[in-house]
């Protein structure tokens, strides 16, 4: 697998900046509205059924004012809808709409990536599996071009850029997270400490894009240079960067992609997909193309026997015990 889907042959006369490639596309688009963690933690929350505000803070811990903040932008964003609770003339309660239930696929491919890669004490000792409602079967949940397609391989995709790629501007209000949520859901839960947060994945993004010196990152991201030294220092503590020597005096160091961090492109996927359906409803100004068929791909999470894409209304989880019995932790 390449650092980046190979580059778009878009004429060098209608190509985009930089900036616009990667502040732009669908799935910076999409991270404007879910990148941070709590965001992640309370659509986590509700696919497990959560609606009502003191679910989520009996749940999470989340500060009350940050609980409001959060569900008022998903609200107007279109994933929550707020209704009058069964029962009560004043209580109020959130419900997923249909774009956010449509998150559900991007969630389970964060969850996918973070057992592999960021694993909690509690994944340690158990896996959610899921498994379909009507058939009973295990459901396996992969990337594919488009619903009853074909499983994509993130090593032959490309871009195209079209016009009218702008940057979105970056969310304000929305400080990283400094302390870890403990919770006890086998998914998206260690993943959030490191790419909960904005910038955190605008930095991804950029090394998608084979940008790799911090000083072209800053250029093209425009961010103060304290927040980017940050985000590329927590990003190779946990091992999803790495730093390596260019120059010896000054140090200068380049910042690559790991195999874990190669290993995020299918939820980059999952979300430019999502993206694509609701929030480009002019068409995306920047398509996924595959580099063998020179098709494009529509991406969504589909479970890999059947090619349906997943629907939380379809599917049950279970938490299944990874220790087997007798040994120390076993249930």
């Amino acid at each position: 697998m390449t650092d980046a889907p190979t580059e778009s042959a878009t004429p060098a006369a209608a190509a985009p900046s930089t900036r616009d490639l990667i502040m732009g596309n669908p799935t910076a688009r999409a991270f404007a509205i879910t990148g941070d963690a709590w965001t992640q933690l309370i659509l986590r929350e509700a696919f497990y059924g959560a609606r009502r505000f003191s679910v989520w803070r009996e749940r999470l811990g989340i500060p009350r004012s940050v609980l409001t903040d959060r569900l008022n932008r998903l609200v107007s964003s279109g994933l929550l809808e707020q209704r009058g609770a069964p029962g009560s003339a004043t209580r109020m309660e959130y419900r997923l709409t249909e774009m956010g239930l449509d998150m559900f696929g991007v969630a389970v491919m964060q969850g996918q990536w973070e057992r592999k890669w960021a694993r909690s004490p509690l994944q340690e000792r158990y896996r959610l599996s899921f498994f379909d409602r009507k058939t009973g079967e295990r459901v396996t949940p992969a990337i594919f071009d488009h619903e009853r397609g074909h499983p994509v391989d993130p090593r032959h995709v490309r871009w195209e850029a079209d016009e009218g790629l702008v940057p979105i501007p970056p969310p304000t209000s929305r400080r990283r997270r400094t302390q870890p949520v403990e919770t006890d859901r086998p998914i998206i839960d260690r993943s959030t400490d490191i790419m909960g947060d904005y910038w955190s994945w605008a930095v991804l993004a950029a090394a998608f894009f084979r940008l790799r010196r911090f000083d072209e990152i800053h250029e093209a991201l425009g961010v103060a240079t304290n927040i980017l030294a940050d985000r590329l220092n927590r990003l190779v503590l946990h091992g999803v960067l790495r730093k390596e020597l260019y120059q010896k005096a000054p140090p200068r160091f380049e910042y690559r992609l790991t195999d874990a961090g190669l290993d995020l492109f299918p939820i980059i996927m999952a979300m430019h997909g999502w993206s694509e359906r609701w929030l480009c409803p002019d068409g995306a100004p920047l398509h996924l193309i595959d580099a063998e068929t020179g098709e494009p791909i529509r991406a969504v999470v589909c479970d890999l026997a059947t090619g349906r894409a997943l629907d939380p209304r379809d599917i049950r989880w279970e938490v299944e015990s990874t220790t087997a019995p007798g040994e120390p932790g076993a249930a």
